[in-house]
């Protein structure tokens, strides 16, 4: 698959992701107004920056080896140095379909095993 091939893919964000920024979202409204803007901004912003990368790049995330995300991919998106303000995106990529389905978000320090 060449570059130009990528870009035939379609971004689909499943109702578990939005379950997933749902959660996200309550925990940033118990931080005040000013918080809860602010993640506002960075959802959209999030959404914007995961299509593009996606989009242009299906294969932009390692695919998950073990556990129970196996088989799908992940990427890390942010940059802080908080690891808090850091998530991990799981995804999936339907080569014959030309599709991907953005299914989870997590923070990336969470309850959960980490990834290998």
């Amino acid at each position: 698959m060449n570059r130009e091939d990528n870009h035939v893919f379609s971004i689909h964000f499943t109702e578990e992701f939005n379950k997933c920024l749902d959660k996200i979202q309550a925990f940033f409204s118990d931080q005040g107004e000013d918080v809860l803007e602010w993640w506002f901004l960075k959802e959209d912003n999030m959404i914007d920056e995961i299509n593009r990368l996606l989009s242009s790049f299906p294969y932009a995330g390692k695919e998950v080896e073990h556990g129970e995300f196996k088989g799908f991919r992940c990427l890390t998106y942010g940059k802080s140095q908080h690891r808090m303000l850091n998530y991990i995106v799981f995804y999936k990529v339907y080569e014959s379909d030309k599709i991907i389905d953005v299914i989870n978000i997590l923070p990336s320090r969470s309850k959960r095993g980490r990834i290998r």
